[in-house]
């Protein structure tokens, strides 16, 4: 019976704390006006609201959180593009959160695209300062896996982030 008493107060204990999981997200204006959401805003954006979101992030998966602050990936698209699609399908189907920019009428967008990425290609995406070019399943998993990234969905599937609103 004692036994049966410690378990039965281990599992709210830790229960609780696996509930208590957060993440912070905020919003960051860029120098046009453009909102935005990350982990945390550029040198060149200004914040302008920060969110707590509870149960989200690391509580899935502790591998996705660590390497989502050490590696911020961005996914430089455009609008009606396929291979765009995949990439956004692949990592949210593995509940990686990530920052989408629209790039198509945005030369601000398309000066720091090319300095961040060496080009103009979409999709493009940078994992901390690996560079994806294009659609390519193997090149995306490997540089998510050199970032630590789970390579599978895992429990992670239902955490998918998208910190950027698409324009």
């Amino acid at each position: 019976m004692r036994a049966l008493y410690g378990i039965m107060l281990a599992v709210p204990i830790c229960w609780g704390t696996q509930q208590a999981a957060a993440r912070t997200i905020v919003e960051c204006v860029d120098a046009e006006g453009n909102s935005f959401f990350s982990d945390k805003c550029p040198p060149e954006a200004t914040k302008k609201d920060e969110k707590h979101l509870l149960g989200v992030g690391p509580k899935s998966d502790p591998a996705i959180g660590a390497a989502a602050l050490a590696y911020p990936i961005t996914v430089y698209t455009i609008p009606e593009c396929d291979a765009c699609d995949l990439i956004r399908q692949s990592l949210r189907g593995r509940g990686i959160p990530f920052t989408e920019l629209d790039v198509q009428d945005n030369a601000e967008r398309q000066t720091a695209m090319q300095h961040a990425t060496g080009g103009l290609t979409v999709p493009s995406v940078t994992v901390g300062e690996k560079v994806v070019t294009g659609y390519s399943r193997e090149g995306l998993d490997q540089a998510l896996k050199a970032a630590g990234y789970p390579l599978d969905s895992g429990d992670a599937r239902a955490t998918g982030l998208l910190l950027t609103r698409p324009e």
